[in-house]
C-alpha cells in the first residue's frame, strides 16, 4: 500500500528556515557535504521544493547551518538562565567549559563539512575567517565577560574581558581537531585549575 505524503504544517518563513536548519546539522555531521536535499527534506518532514522557498540553493542552507552551530539564536539567554541556577565561579565554569567543548566539537564538524560553501562565500574578507565566525567569536567573548566573569569580578585577579579572552583560548586550544593529536588534551578540571591558580608554584612563606 502507497503511503501518501502529509503536507508540511504551515510555518512563517523564518520558523520554516529554524527547522530546515535544524534538520540539516545532523545530516552534515554524519554524510558531509555530499547529504542531499532529498534527505533534508525527509528529515525535516517536507516536499524538497519547500526547501528552496526560504533558501536560494543548498550552499545558502550549509551556510545557515555553520552559522547557526557557531553561534545558536538564543545562547546569550540561554547561558544567563544557565549561570543563574549555579551558586559560585567554579560551578559556573565548569557548565560553561562542558558546553563550549560540545559546542565546538558539533560546530567544526560541521564547518569541516560545508568548508567548500563557506570559501565562496559572497561577504567574505579578502583573507581571513568568514564574517559570520568573527562576529561568534565577538558574541562568545561578549558573553562570557557579561555573564560569566563580571558578576565574580571582585573575586579576579584580571578584568572580566581578559579572563573571558583566557577561557576562549583554552577551549579553543584544547578541543581543536588536530592540535593534539597523539597528546593528551586538558581536561575540564584543568581549564579550571589553571584559570583559577595559574601555572606557577605557589609560594607557601
Amino acid at each position: 500500500m502507497e503511503t501518501r505524503r502529509t503536507r508540511a504544517t504551515p510555518l512563517a518563513p523564518e520558523e520554516r528556515r529554524a527547522a530546515i536548519v535544524a534538520a540539516t546539522r545532523p545530516l552534515l555531521i554524519e554524510h558531509g557535504s555530499a547529504v542531499t536535499t532529498r534527505l533534508i527534506a525527509e528529515a525535516a518532514g517536507i516536499a524538497e521544493g519547500t526547501i528552496f522557498r526560504v533558501f536560494a540553493d543548498k550552499r545558502e542552507l550549509f551556510h545557515a547551518v555553520a552559522e547557526a552551530s557557531v553561534n545558536p539564536p538564543g545562547a546569550q539567554e540561554q547561558m544567563a538562565r544557565e549561570l543563574a541556577a549555579l551558586p559560585d565561579l567554579p560551578s559556573k565554569l565548569r557548565h560553561v567549559i562542558d558546553r563550549l567543548a560540545a559546542r565546538l566539537q558539533e560546530s567544526l564538524l560541521v564547518l569541516m563539512a560545508v568548508r567548500s560553501a563557506l570559501l565562496n562565500e559572497p561577504h567574505q574578507p579578502a583573507s581571513g575567517p568568514p564574517t559570520f565566525l568573527l562576529e561568534a567569536n565577538k558574541a562568545l567573548v561578549d558573553n562570557l565577560t557579561d555573564l560569566l566573569f563580571t558578576p565574580h569580578a571582585e573575586e579576579l585577579r584580571l578584568p572580566p574581558r581578559k579572563a573571558a579572552l583566557v577561557l576562549r583560548s583554552l577551549t579553543v586550544g584544547t578541543w581543536m581537531p588536530g592540535l593534539n593529536r597523539g597528546q593528551q588534551p586538558l581536561s575540564t578540571d584543568d581549564v579550571i585549575d589553571i584559570l583559577l591558580s595559574g601555572i606557577l608554584r605557589k609560594d607557601d612563606h
